[in-house]
């Protein structure tokens, strides 16, 4: 939002003796009657009673926020509008350290649309499918903030968890988030680094969330108040809604504390028709303790009860008894949508206490038709023998662009997410491939044989283990390049390794490979081609991945965040066996080949991708 500006009366003695008559003409007209009621309707209804840790608000109840600028309902937590706090667009808030809390007391209660304001500051959003607070900065709202005030008597190694959520469609603003904190309620707030987000939004499709989670040091340790700021600020540009939830503070030891719980499904990702473990991890209140907790959960939305207890004796999926972690072995319904769901939990104890938490899990269905060029068509290959040299073959485990004068592909492009993978046993039945045109050079099963390099899978075996025909599949011969001993089994093995241990820890993929240029070195010695002259050897290898978390409608959830990696290797014997050392950016993938990856992606976030060179381990 624009900055509006704007200049007071300063005038010294003038400005003065004109507030003084101002103030006196008040009183005698009985104006003013009292300067507090006036400022407590400025400063909203607060509730800011230091709260015992461990604590956690994740916003499930609707009745804690009722009305405008009304905290009370909310232990603890009071938000700010925090006008004028800096004039600089955006502010540099990790430097921002001043005391806000006379700004306007401020939420937005009972919103239902997170791109439909713009007014900016603290919003309560309480009939999102996960309800949450959020903050959005505005020429109004300089620098809108929470602050969680904390009891931390008898506690130390405090930790502070939140996620920050993405919830607008339309503004994708560079939005940066930080954690302060101050002991006591006086003086200048002290930055956590850790705390710092760069950008928490994600470039309008509403589904980022960035976890955050830092330390707060030994001098918050056993004290009657502490203070614990989040806040953004006024940006340049359309400034994004984005949500403070799932705030959970931990510690050691502690005074009393209150019965609450943590939701999760492992896996979180589970096709129609399949089983995920739902547990509920319980802390008990200890004032006094909890006694007979019961857990219960609505799982009316992926095809259970409305009401399905969970169990902590070690039946019906639950692993280990009377460790307050609660469980229910589910099995999604075989019609249910692909789509997130959000699972409300009740807990409740025999003390008459009660506390809610949600799990989240992603119900996905099969491959969608054309699902291994979803993010595009890197040389605009077509189905027509008239364009022998870049002629598209579709087949259900991948798609490729087939080279007849080479008599490999150009580029082999596939989908790799959780549905791919099994324990299909390797086929190894390589084959000429049938759906070749009728009078084009079909490369046989024996081929390469004698010539001194390997038959190299561009889509891995290790990637299509869900069924045996789907791994046999990987087997054609259109599938094939020569490729060096060293290359295939060396860190082009570990790289294709390394994929799946991505998928593995909750990831989808979307990979691109090819070879490019002519004349590589085999275990006999170096070579054009091979097969009497059909098959032509690549000077290097390549391949493009985009790594994104498993969920629905992809292409939109590619952001300027989203992880590429690529790499260029030599084929030959003895180069590097460590692939992270042949890194490079999509975008010198894209000029050694000619080829447009990711095309379908959004422009803007494409040039961002493609241009990082991966940094990760």
């Amino acid at each position: 939002m624009s900055k509006k500006y704007f200049t007071p009366y300063r005038s010294g003695v003038l400005s003065t003796v004109f507030a003084f008559c101002l103030i006196t003409f008040l009183f005698a007209q009985g104006i003013m009657f009292s300067i507090g009621p006036a400022i407590a309707k400025d400063k909203g209804v607060e509730n800011d009673t230091a709260q015992p840790v461990p604590f956690s608000q994740n916003w499930t109840s609707a009745g804690l926020i009722t009305a405008d600028d009304d905290w009370s309902g909310v232990p603890g937590i009071v938000g700010y509008r925090g006008d004028d706090l800096s004039t600089s667009i955006p502010a540099d808030i990790q430097n921002l350290l001043a005391d806000g809390s006379a700004t306007p007391v401020d939420v937005n209660a009972n919103r239902t649309d997170p791109t439909a304001e713009a007014s900016g500051g603290v919003y309560e959003f309480d009939t999102l499918a996960n309800p949450t607070i959020a903050m959005q900065g505005s020429g109004t709202s300089d620098i809108p903030h929470i602050v969680i005030n904390l009891n931390t008597s008898g506690t130390t190694a405090i930790n502070v968890a939140y996620n920050l959520r993405d919830l607008d469609t339309s503004d994708i603003a560079v939005q940066p988030f930080a954690l302060q904190y101050r002991v006591g309620n006086t003086g200048a707030y002290i930055n956590l680094p850790a705390g710092f987000v760069a950008d928490a939004s994600g470039d309008g499709a509403a589904t980022l969330v960035t976890p955050v989670s830092a330390a707060l040091p030994a001098a918050c340790d056993n004290q009657p108040l502490v203070q614990v700021r989040i806040m953004t600020t006024n940006v340049i540009g359309s400034d994004a809604m984005v949500g403070i939830d799932d705030i959970n503070i931990t510690g050691t030891g502690g005074g009393s504390i209150n019965l609450s719980g943590t939701g999760a499904a492992n896996p979180s990702n589970v096709p129609a028709g399949n089983a995920t473990l739902l547990t509920v991890t319980v802390t008990p209140a200890n004032t006094p303790p909890s006694t007979g907790i019961a857990v219960s959960a609505d799982l009316s939305t992926i095809g259970g009860a409305a009401s399905q207890a969970f169990f902590d004796n070690g039946t019906n999926g639950d692993v280990t008894s009377g460790d307050n972690v609660f469980s229910f072995g589910a099995t999604v319904g075989a019609g249910e949508a692909a789509g997130i769901r959000v699972l409300p939990v009740s807990i409740t104890d025999a003390q008459v206490r009660t506390a809610s938490a949600t799990i989240t899990l992603t119900v996905v269905g099969g491959p969608p038709p054309n699902d291994h060029l979803l993010m595009g068509n890197p040389s605009g290959a077509v189905t027509d023998v008239n364009f022998p040299l870049n002629y598209l073959m579709s087949k259900p485990q991948y798609a490729l662009s087939y080279n007849r004068d080479r008599g490999t592909p150009n580029w082999v492009s596939w989908h790799l997410n959780p549905q791919w993978l099994g324990s299909a046993e390797r086929q190894d039945d390589f084959r000429e491939d049938p759906t070749l045109p009728a009078g084009w050079f079909r490369v046989q099963d024996g081929s390469y044989s004698g010539s001194g390099f390997d038959r190299g899978h561009h889509c891995p075996s290790g990637d299509r283990t869900n069924t045996v025909p789907d791994n046999s599949a990987t087997f054609l011969m259109t599938n094939m390049m020569p490729q060096a001993p060293n290359n295939n089994q060396g860190p082009w093995a570990q790289l294709e390794e390394y994929s799946r241990t991505l998928v593995n820890q909750g990831n989808e993929l979307y990979i691109i490979m090819g070879g490019a240029g002519q004349g590589g070195v085999g275990s006999n010695g170096a070579a054009n081609t091979i097969a009497g002259g059909n098959v032509v050897v690549p000077a290097v290898t390549w391949k493009v991945i985009l790594v994104i978390p498993n969920g629905v409608d992809d292409v939109n959830r590619v952001f300027k965040t989203t992880r590429t990696i690529a790499v260029i290797m030599p084929n030959v014997q003895g180069l590097d066996t460590n692939w992270r050392n042949h890194r490079v950016t999509v975008d010198k993938v894209e000029k050694l080949t000619g080829y447009n990856f990711f095309s379908n992606v959004r422009p803007q976030i494409q040039r961002i991708i493609e241009s990082r060179r991966d940094q990760s381990n």
